[in-house]
């Protein structure tokens, strides 16, 4: 049991869902959701480009300044959650999403739409 996210791409051709990547208790990810599009349990939203940029620059910035990490993709506490740190975890967390949304900037969006998924 836990926060388990997914960013997952959808065929606008065959309407085929294919896994795009996987979060197991990145709660500043799902804190993200929340605030922006109040993402419920279990919840899904469409990514546009705007939100990839917006999610990079953050990830990016959160990079090589990680002490900007608590203003710009603060930890969001819930119901098994995980770690509220700052810690290696986090940062971990960060840079696999930094590279999850760089190379979601070059997907074919004639092709795909992009999604965020949450349960817990």
């Amino acid at each position: 049991m836990g926060l388990d996210s997914y960013l997952y791409l959808k065929d606008k051709d065959t309407g085929e869902y294919i896994e795009y990547a996987y979060y197991r208790k990145f709660n500043a990810l799902q804190g993200y959701f929340v605030e922006h599009f109040n993402i419920n349990n279990p919840g899904t939203v469409e990514i546009t480009e705007a939100v990839i940029n917006d999610l990079y620059l953050k990830l990016n910035e959160i990079r090589f300044q990680p002490e900007k990490a608590n203003l710009l993709l603060p930890t969001y506490p819930g119901p098994f959650f995980g770690r509220v740190e700052y810690d290696r975890m986090y940062h971990s967390y960060i840079h696999q999403a930094a590279n999850d949304f760089y190379h979601a900037k070059f997907l074919d969006y004639q092709k795909y739409k992009l999604f965020y998924s949450s349960d817990w």
